[in-house]
């Protein structure tokens, strides 16, 4: 098989970015893969992709009719390389990927890394969405939710699956003496680090020995380390930037914490859970309830509750025996996303 991801731009640190490299390299094992950017704004990918997989960078267009010339430069790659699939790599990539395959012999997967209701704040988003659930061959969902989302909402007789991220499992030892919170991702609004400050400010300078590191880097990083001084956390919440590799920050770390106003199915809860790390998060409305088994290995608190994300942190932190509990039941689920069953149930669609 021929197949092409269609991405926004390979240099972004984010979970879509490393699930194409990861999904990519995989799939190049037993068939031919392109990643087409439509920008690459750093100069080179972030996620390592294999050597067999081609990755190329769209022409740079700085006139209106920017996405008609790209969509003509999409649509001449599936040609020339007689593309079998194009993959577009999120929402966003359905207004390039869809009429690039029109009057070609490619079918075209689009793949939902957020979730349904999630449209950026932007008004034509849900058209956007719309357009990809009824013209593309075929929609991939994160979460059995965001399907039953998808079809609540959308009459559409193509259809729409649902295979969630994988991710690897770990030989690990839970450091029960760790006094380290962790949090990661890019800082951007939807992120809600700004309730984690908050939060921080109620529950550290009961626990001075205690710190909480949030890996990750963006544009709300100066609002952010101004908030934490406003709270005079800086002694105790630290911004540490992006982090190449993050099982060393998982392996020291007591616990995790999300407090993200909007997910598809977070990469980082996930990972935390591979590593064994008690969770507290958000009950937002896709992700975390999928990874997390709430009393038996970590804690789900309504969104946005600073109140109730703040007693659950304290529940942990003076609980030696409730962290070592939800550790030992951390891999409660994860055969859901072994990498070999999701790439069996992605290699049934490209078919």
């Amino acid at each position: 098989m021929n197949l092409l991801f269609l991405e926004g731009d390979m240099s972004r640190r984010g979970g879509t970015e490393r699930m194409t490299a990861l999904l990519a390299n995989k799939l190049c094992e037993t068939d031919n893969v392109w990643v087409i950017s439509t920008k690459l704004k750093e100069n080179t990918v972030f996620f390592d992709l294999d050597s067999r997989v081609q990755h190329n960078v769209l022409s740079v267009i700085n006139s209106k009719c920017g996405i008609f010339t790209h969509i003509v430069e999409i649509r001449e790659f599936i040609r020339r390389y007689e593309i079998n699939w194009v993959i577009n790599v999120d929402i966003g990539m359905s207004i390039f990927g869809i009429p690039a395959s029109w009057g070609t012999k490619a079918k075209v997967v689009t793949w939902e890394h957020a979730n349904y209701y999630n449209s950026w704040n932007s008004k034509i988003f849900p058209y956007f969405r719309r357009f990809a659930a009824k013209c593309s061959d075929a929609v991939v969902v994160l979460t059995e939710r965001d399907k039953d989302n998808y079809q609540s909402n959308i009459k559409t007789k193509k259809p729409i699956h649902t295979i969630p991220n994988p991710v690897k499992y770990h030989d690990f030892s839970y450091d029960l003496n760790s006094k380290i919170i962790l949090s990661a991702g890019l800082l951007l609004p939807i992120k809600g680090y700004d309730l984690a400050i908050q939060v921080a400010a109620k529950v550290m300078p009961n626990h001075p020995e205690w710190s909480w590191i949030i890996c990750g880097d963006g544009p709300e990083r100066d609002k952010l380390e101004k908030l934490i001084l406003e709270y005079g956390l800086e002694d105790q919440m630290f911004l540490s930037g992006t982090i190449s590799d993050m099982s060393k920050k998982y392996q020291e770390a007591s616990f995790f914490v999300m407090t993200s106003k909007m997910e598809g199915l977070p990469m980082v809860l996930l990972e935390a859970k591979s590593w064994g790390l008690p969770i507290v998060s958000y009950d937002i409305m896709t992700g975390p309830s999928d990874i997390v088994s709430d009393g038996i290995n970590g804690f789900l608190v309504e969104p946005e509750d600073i109140v109730g994300m703040s007693e659950k942190i304290e529940k942990l932190i003076v609980s030696d025996e409730i962290r070592k509990q939800f550790s030992e039941q951390s891999q409660i689920d994860m055969e859901k996303f072994n990498f070999e069953r999701i790439i069996r149930k992605w290699k049934q669609i490209l078919m």
